[in-house]
């Protein structure tokens, strides 16, 4: 029975062959093509996702890895700043040749502008440098004073209380008409004279 039905499924096939014209017989084998096309396509594409995917997961652990790398480093640059902080003594610090911090350094620029400006209008911490008209003497804006501080060798020995040199300074300012600004021989004699404070104390 099953032989007779397979036949007879062969005859009819044969016969709808037979009966398509040429026309017809074309289009059919073209949407043959084109679902197989479609087919090797559909299968490219997904292979492509999974690959995508894959690669996506790979980076997202990594860059999860990364993090948590760079969380725990600065948690411990946190602390050995806190740790700085707490055993530092009036501020005093010093800067080696690259300009790196060195020792305990507990008062900021930021600290530094704020306390040395702080009766004055301007706050903006200028590293404006001119000349006096009258004395021939350097005037530095508070930016350039900060930095004349940390270029000073007394400083760099860490001899010097910043806090100190901001408070000494603070009521030394003058005006050059664009903000307030401080001598240059003010600054250095501020430095010396709390270096000298600083040897004072550890008598």
């Amino acid at each position: 029975m099953d032989a007779e039905n397979d036949l007879q499924r062969g005859r009819s096939s044969s016969e709808e062959k037979e009966s398509l014209t040429p026309a017809q017989s074309r289009r059919k084998a073209q949407n043959r093509a084109a679902q197989r096309a479609f087919r090797e396509r559909k299968e490219r594409h997904v292979k492509d996702l999974e690959q995508k995917l894959t690669t996506l997961e790979q980076s997202s652990s990594t860059l999860m890895a990364d993090n948590e790398r760079l969380k725990r480093e600065l948690q411990k640059v946190a602390t050995e700043n806190e740790i700085l902080r707490a055993t530092g003594i009036n501020g005093r610090g010093s800067v080696d040749s690259g300009g790196s911090i060195v020792g305990p350094m507990s008062y900021s620029p930021s600290e530094f502008y704020s306390n040395l400006l702080r009766s004055h209008d301007n706050k903006t911490p200028s590293h404006r440098i001119t000349v006096s008209d009258v004395t021939g003497e350097r005037l530095l804006g508070a930016g350039a004073t900060w930095d004349a501080i940390q270029e000073h060798q007394l400083f760099k020995k860490g001899l010097v209380d910043v806090g100190d040199v901001c408070d000494r300074l603070k009521n030394l300012a003058k005006c050059d008409g664009q903000g307030p600004v401080f001598e240059e021989r003010d600054i250095r004699l501020a430095i010396e004279a709390s270096a000298a404070s600083g040897s004072d104390e550890l008598i």
